[in-house]
């Protein structure tokens, strides 16, 4: 149930913001008039005018969008088929259709429960350090430790690379090793192309096992969600209203990362 309640969050957030870019949700009912001309007439036009205008202040959204899908069931349907219709459009169509995204970069290629770029789960902090060079920034505790290598320049939202690293202690001298790796770049895809910048329900198609896993508040006051795809080894940070990803995590396939996840955000609230 809370799954659901969560998704239903994120979706209805996301449904408004893309009525709300595309200019769909207008600011009074009289702009459904013009729908009415551009559908059945000048004739249609004016006599709805007429017959509605002393009642369009009253009206409140429910009716306006039963008057829309009434409006649009009334419009005339086309049975011929699209070759029927206008083949010239059809080969136009056909040969328009977008070439398949090209596969990204292997050293900004994403694979769940294996690597992000040149970061591969279970290097030492050695070969971390000669792949990446010495992190911007880090903290360390008690055998763990959370590292950062931010992007350079002035130009765009900076952008990180954050390594979690975990030593433990089994008596063999066992040097600190990668567990975790996140990226919050749109340079890093994965093999299919999803990465920062997708929406939930793109990625939904990819990874259908996800599950919500935390949330907590961002810099901007917006509440992210994690969600993780625990057979796979994947986390995406969700950030509502857009829902859009605005980070990526890899870890181990299978392993439950409830009370592991990044330390990063010390406000977050776990779900499990």
């Amino acid at each position: 149930m809370q799954e659901k309640r969560i998704d239903l969050e994120v979706k209805a957030h996301y449904s408004a913001s893309l009525l709300h870019r595309n200019g769909l949700l207008p600011q009074t009912l009289t702009g459904l008039a013009d729908a009415v001309r551009s559908v059945r007439g000048t004739a249609a036009y004016t006599g709805w005018l007429g017959y509605y205008s002393p009642a369009i202040s009253r009206m409140k959204y429910p009716l306006y969008l039963i008057l829309i899908f009434s409006l649009l069931s009334c419009q005339p349907h086309d049975n011929s088929s699209p070759a029927e219709a206008n083949p010239v459009a059809t080969a136009d169509t056909a040969a328009t259709v977008p070439a398949a995204p090209a596969a990204p970069d292997s050293a900004f290629l994403i694979i769940a429960g294996e690597r992000i770029g040149q970061v591969q789960l279970g290097m030492t902090a050695e070969q971390l350090n000669n792949t990446l060079g010495e992190a911007d920034s880090g903290d360390a505790a008690m055998g763990k430790a959370l590292l950062f290598w931010v992007s350079k320049g002035n130009s765009g939202p900076r952008q990180y690379v954050a390594v979690y690293t975990v030593n433990n202690f089994d008596g063999q001298d066992t040097p600190p090793k990668v567990q975790q790796v996140q990226v919050t770049s749109p340079r890093f895809r994965t093999a299919s192309g999803i990465g920062t910048g997708n929406s939930l329900p793109e990625i939904r198609q990819g990874y259908g096992q996800l599950q919500p896993l935390a949330y907590y508040t961002n810099a901007q006051q917006q509440k992210v969600y994690v969600y993780d795809a625990q057979p796979q080894g994947i986390a995406f940070e969700v950030t509502v209203p857009d829902s859009v990803c605005s980070a990526i995590t890899v870890h181990q396939p299978g392993e439950d990362v409830t009370g592991t996840y990044l330390p990063i955000h010390p406000d977050m609230t776990r779900l499990q």
